[in-house]
């Protein structure tokens, strides 16, 4: 069985966690001279292991191993109440890794519905809000997914592979502090709830904005928004158990335009 995960984590990430649960969701209740056996070329494989125990993803009882998480197929929905069904545009939480049975029919339906991250500042109230593929994380080179401002700091930040026009925004601003580069482009957005052209000189910051199509050059110095200013507020929903969260989240199909709204300051 090949397992697909999502919200990975540090330990989630390791090549050796990856390997170890396949073969565990293969054979039953494997002693450790069993595990050394087979992954002989692994080192500190002791150490990893404990790491795994200790956050709960590996199981060890009676000297034998086992999985700590349950893996998600097809086999575990109502089908006939979730197939099809459309809910409005909500940023569903869930921060615990999922572990989900890859090729399966569930997965195809995670990687096929949106999320709609946002991004804050600490120097005004602009909220910039973004629809994109739930996977992108688990695939960041599907260029398929649409770019967003938001994904780029996502995926420096988490040191995930760029696609070919993100690597030309980290040619423009690198690895700069999202919240030194929101301050300008956001004071920058918030001209254009006065006027509907706004003069202003080329920079870094704002050649972004255009890259991205949130902006439009329509002079030398002059500037029109893309982006329309909206009172729409996308609801949060936390979830605490796992198969809930992938209920709510395969009815996240609605696409909507980025737009800028106004929170409290």
């Amino acid at each position: 069985m090949t397992i697909k995960i999502y919200n990975e984590n540090r330990l989630t990430g390791q090549p050796f966690f990856k390997d170890l649960i396949e073969y565990l969701a293969e054979h039953d209740e494997v002693l450790l001279r069993q595990i050394h056996k087979d992954f002989a070329d692994v080192k500190n494989m002791d150490r990893q292991i404990d790491s795994f125990i200790a956050a709960g993803l590996i199981l060890r009882s009676d000297k034998r191993y086992s999985l700590g998480f349950h893996i998600f197929k097809d086999s575990d929905f109502d089908w006939k109440r979730i197939e099809d069904k459309k809910a409005e545009p909500q940023r569903n939480i869930y921060e615990q890794p999922i572990f989900i049975e890859e090729n399966s029919r569930i997965e195809k339906l995670l990687q096929e519905s949106n999320c709609y991250p946002r991004l804050t500042n600490q120097t005004n109230q602009v909220i910039l809000n973004f629809v994109t593929s739930f996977s992108y994380k688990e695939y960041p080179e599907n260029t398929k997914v649409t770019p967003t401002l938001a994904n780029y700091f996502n995926k420096v930040a988490s040191n995930l592979p760029l696609t070919a026009f993100e690597k030309e925004i980290y040619q423009m601003i690198g690895d700069v502090d999202p919240e030194y580069a929101l301050k300008y482009m956001t004071t920058f957005l918030l001209k254009f709830m006065r006027k509907d052209i706004v003069k202003n000189k080329s920079d870094i910051f704002v050649n972004v904005l255009e890259k991205y199509n949130y902006i439009e050059k329509i002079s030398e110095k002059e500037y029109k928004c893309l982006l329309e200013f909206s009172e729409q507020v996308i609801p949060e929903q936390k979830y605490d158990d796992a198969k809930s969260f992938i209920i709510a989240q395969i009815q996240q199909t609605t696409d909507i335009e980025p737009f800028i709204s106004l929170g409290d300051k």
